[in-house]
């Protein structure tokens, strides 16, 4: 440190700081993983030709995280909204994060990823999956056949019709649930938060 005559201090010492390693930094890893009953796994050239063709068709020509929207916010925004213009419905909100879908359905993509799956899987990975449906969780099963209990009740039903003459409010939470199960759509709240989101997701 630098000291004047009158011996007040112009510069502080400061302090020395040492960074220490993580423990992943310092030890051999591979050493750890890799035995003759468990080698650790390596892809192929094969593999990776394919996996870096998949990355080319999916790739996001100009992308910038500045354009997409924070969901959450957006939502937020939506109830101030209806709160200060006094609106009975919430203004629909998009949420840019979510995968695109469209894109990802289109055969180029659908191909790319299909041989990817092969090259790492093998030919028989839909076997596999098909076996893994077999293997499901007694939850699993009963959440499933929930969703399709709720996809038939929902065809009972005109939505479009009810939404529009006001009709919704005449059904109960059960009932409500049915249209939103069968899309896919949150089931939490009260019976308005329900009625909103059945009209919402009729808009799109």
């Amino acid at each position: 440190d630098e000291v004047k005559v009158a011996g007040g201090q112009v510069e502080p010492p400061g302090m020395h700081i040492i960074y220490l390693p993580y423990a992943d930094d310092i030890r051999p890893i591979e050493e750890f993983q890799m035995s003759p009953e468990n080698p650790v796994p390596r892809a192929s050239d094969e593999q990776i030709d394919k996996a870096a063709a998949l990355m080319k068709r999916i790739d996001l020509k100009g992308f910038s995280i500045t354009q997409l929207s924070n969901p959450a916010l957006q939502r937020h925004y939506a109830v101030l909204q209806a709160l200060a213009l006094e609106e009975d419905e919430l203004p629909e909100t998009k949420d840019e994060t979510l995968p695109d879908e469209e894109g990802m359905s289109r055969p180029t993509v659908v191909n790319a990823i299909d041989q990817f799956k092969h090259s790492v899987y093998g030919d028989q990975y839909e076997a596999r999956s098909s076996a893994g449906d077999d293997n499901m969780s007694e939850a699993s099963k009963k959440r499933k056949a929930s969703a399709g209990n709720a996809v038939k009740e929902c065809e009972n039903y005109n939505w479009a019709e009810m939404a529009e003459s006001g009709k919704l409010t005449t059904l109960t939470v059960v009932e409500l649930k049915y249209y939103l199960t069968a899309h896919n759509l949150p089931v939490s709240g009260k019976k308005e938060d329900l009625i909103s989101r059945i009209k919402m997701h009729l808009r799109k």
